[in-house]
């Protein structure tokens, strides 16, 4: 199968056209990042089911979740741990995960992994694991999965960039 992106692109709106098998790719030649810690601004892509979009359409619809419409604005990490900001940056913190380094389930190399599978989130965040790995110094390329019973789903991918 042959990727849509050969180098990792500079900028995460570069990335919106991209499809789920394409960031796959992508996402396996990325190293961990070195820190994580702070606050990072979120932008949505490749949302499972989506694909089937012409990449114009499917870019423009990425490109309006970026917009005020949605009230994810992105994440914060420290000492281990992180929360999803609402609304502004840093913003109201919710949906809760513990962070460390670990291999990836999906493809056995080293990721930052987020696991929302903690007693003060609500019952339906707590299959929510993420993945992190760099394309920069201040941008991370992440990926949604979702824990099945039985196995692992990718939901979508993000991309973070530090903020501040």
């Amino acid at each position: 199968m042959t990727t849509h992106l050969s180098l990792p692109p500079a900028r995460p709106a570069e990335l919106l056209r991209s499809r789920q098998h394409e960031l796959d790719a992508l996402f396996e030649l990325l190293p961990v990042p070195a820190h994580a810690d702070g606050v990072w601004r979120g932008t949505l892509m490749a949302i499972r089911g989506l694909d089937w979009l012409p990449r114009p359409v499917a870019n423009l619809l990425y490109r309006v979740l970026a917009l005020p419409i949605d009230p994810w604005r992105g994440k914060s990490f420290a000492d281990g741990r992180g929360a999803n900001r609402w609304f502004t940056l840093p913003g109201a913190a919710f949906g809760v995960y513990t962070v460390r380094v670990k291999d990836s389930p999906v493809d056995g190399k080293p990721s930052v992994w987020l696991d929302y599978n903690l007693q003060e989130n609500l019952a339906p965040l707590r299959g929510i694991r993420g993945e992190a790995r760099a394309l920069g110094d201040d941008l991370l390329l992440c990926r949604m999965n979702w824990q099945g019973s039985n196995t692992l789903h990718r939901v979508l991918y993000f991309t973070l960039a530090r903020h501040g």
